[in-house]
């Protein structure tokens, strides 16, 4: 076999292609015209750990990156493109090539087969790729996207256009790069990169996973393209049902789900191509896998030998695109559902914004405000004047966990606690707060919460600054994410410049990762450090109980009793019937206020 060549610097290399699975590699290694060695001065950073390889597609020299074995989603995707964009700085465009779902349509005279190309087109206010799991709800059970996502580079989508126009003329070369692919690579026949028959490829019903749609046959086999948007998140779909669902949030234009591209698009200018695998069903199996992959890297190599290496040239470099977005806005990951759904101007001269950028931190004050506004004043009083919560303020029990039924007020009531804490705040302590949120998929997590108590520590305690700007230089000045194992560590340090640190966690019951987070408060209670107070609140879940009873005493389990929820609903009815305008015909009579209140007393039922 004869020798590679290697490109003398790492520098000539101007495209990137982030393949996240092994098979996707192996495909777009395949497509290549030439592969090479790794450049003579390329010497891969410790803190990089994509695997790389590297060739060129007509005039264009293409370095592909995939994840680490095992990884795939949204943030592992974004782990692999930031090392990528340092260790090659003249990359100017982007390529995440690879499989994806199918969303069939043939009502709408959409018909996509399993083997064919979805790619990601701009449409509306969409840039072409949306994240189905940040909506946010509106009036009326509408959704609302609140992702942000950028488009595409205008090289890019020049390309888009020219290769479109071409192939109304002529047919795509995906079938020729596939024809290519396997003379030059015979085994990859054998291993499924080739269209596995006709015969199996099946679409079901939705409403019956068993009674197929029976579709007309095309004239071949050739993989046909389609344009739209690619929904993106951290879901593997395997249910018709569930799917249909989301795709009713989304709207008609989306033609394809994937796991990769919403972490990608803010921090990597590129395209998303993806060949048809499945259809995001109870019959999602593996068996197209490589060949869909194969359809994608043909399409990619197809677009590519449309963007004239001159233009290239004249493309801002990709990292230099990543600092100007720095410069202006906020991170995705600071979008939350309550109120940040613009971007925000950051200095990166600010060492508190460079950290709060480089966090990102769920904002917990959007729900802490909102529970503040729905709280009528006394309500949350008789937890207060309790002796629990005053044995608990004064340091004399460290922790309490607060447990009732759903709808009983227990977010109105931390927040509450989180007021009536920072009235009395002094110098030496620190409040901080975390609202788990089974509407926000910012607020799901051990990671986010963890995120979110550093930023409030940093942003409150300036001694303890020191702790995390350590970590963030350690971190290449932010350029690389913290681990969540560092950044509780780091937060354990941080705790140690502060003389008692109150922690209110409302909602344990709404993370995703709860046995993780279980396990983080137990080795927070039993880590020996006196300046933790932890107050968190829940519905009496089996799992949560049995975890917390192991190193919770009993006498600090609080139950959220009916009657006392019943008289904050009283005291709530009482002065709304006798003060609100809204009522003032029933001002004169008593005794039909009376009446009133008693009928909704009697339906309360500590709800």
């Amino acid at each position: 076999m004869p020798s590679l060549k290697a490109l003398e610097t790492r520098n000539l290399y101007n495209v990137g292609w982030i393949a996240a699975l092994p098979l996707e590699r192996a495909a777009a290694m395949a497509i290549l015209d030439e592969k090479h060695e790794k450049p003579l001065d390329f010497v891969q950073p410790h803190n990089d750990t994509n695997s790389y390889s590297w060739g060129c597609i007509g005039e264009h020299n293409v370095v592909i990156a995939s994840l680490a074995a095992g990884k795939y989603g949204m943030t592992s995707a974004a782990a692999t493109a930031l090392p990528m964009l340092a260790s090659f700085p003249q990359i100017r465009i982007g390529l995440l090539v690879g499989i994806g779902a199918g969303i069939a349509r043939l009502e709408k005279g959409r018909d996509i087969r399993l083997g064919d190309v979805a790619v990601s087109q701009p449409h509306g206010n969409s840039g072409g790729v949306i994240q189905y799991d940040l909506f946010k709800a509106k009036s009326g059970n509408q959704q609302k996207n609140v992702a942000f996502l950028n488009s595409p580079p205008e090289v890019l989508l020049r390309a888009l256009g020219n290769l479109q126009a071409q192939h109304i003329l002529e047919p795509p070369k995906v079938l020729e790069y596939l024809e290519e692919m396997m003379t030059r690579y015979p085994r990859l026949a054998k291993q499924g990169y080739v269209h596995q028959g006709v015969e199996n490829d099946r679409l079901f019903k939705t409403s019956d996973s068993t009674e197929e749609i029976q579709r007309e046959p095309r004239d071949s086999t050739d993989p046909e393209i389609h344009y739209g948007i690619i929904a993106s998140g951290n879901t593997l779909f395997k249910d018709a049902t569930y799917r249909d669902k989301i795709l009713e949030v989304i709207g008609d234009e989306c033609i394809c789900f994937e796991m990769e591209a919403a972490g990608l698009m803010n921090n990597f200018p590129c395209i998303v191509i993806r060949g048809i695998c499945d259809y995001a069903d109870s019959h999602k199996s593996d068996r197209w896998q490589r060949y869909a992959a194969a359809t994608a890297a043909a399409y990619a190599k197809d677009l590519l030998a449309f963007v004239p290496s001159q233009d290239l040239q004249k493309t801002q470099k990709a990292i230099d695109i990543l600092e100007d977005i720095s410069e202006k806005v906020a991170d995705i990951h600071s979008i939350t559902t309550g109120t940040r759904t613009v971007v925000e101007s950051l200095s990166l001269d600010n060492q508190s914004d460079k950290i709060k950028k480089w966090l990102c931190p769920p904002d917990s004050s959007t729900n802490l405000n909102e529970a503040q506004k729905k709280r009528h004043e006394g309500t949350g009083s008789w937890f207060l004047q309790s002796e629990p919560f005053k044995q608990w303020k004064s340091g004399k029990c460290q922790h309490l966990w607060l447990h009732g039924i759903p709808g009983c007020g227990k977010t109105v009531l931390s927040a509450t606690i989180i007021e009536h804490l920072n009235q009395q705040l002094d110098s030496s302590n620190a409040v901080l707060d975390f609202f788990f949120d089974f509407t926000d998929a910012d607020k799901q997590s051990l990671d986010k919460l963890v995120r979110s108590l550093v930023a409030q520590l940093y942003s409150r305690c300036e001694n303890s600054r020191n702790e995390l700007n350590k970590l963030f230089s350690s971190c290449e000045d932010g350029r690389r994410q913290p681990t969540y194992e560092s950044l509780s560590t780091t937060f354990m340090q941080m705790a140690k410049y502060v003389q008692k640190i109150q922690i209110v966690i409302d909602a344990l019951d709404e993370c995703k990762t709860r046995r993780d987070l279980l396990s983080w408060m137990e080795n927070l209670a039993r880590s020996g450090h006196t300046g933790f107070h932890l107050l968190a609140t829940s519905r009496k879940e089996e799992d949560i109980e049995l975890e917390i009873t192991q190193w919770l005493h009993h006498g600090n389990i609080i139950p959220i009793q009916q009657d006392t929820v019943n008289r904050d609903i009283r005291l709530y009815v009482h002065r709304r019937l006798r003060n609100d305008r809204g009522f003032e015909r029933w001002h004169p009579e008593p005794s039909v206020q009376d009446e009133i209140e008693a009928e909704l007393m009697e339906n309360a039922d500590g709800m």
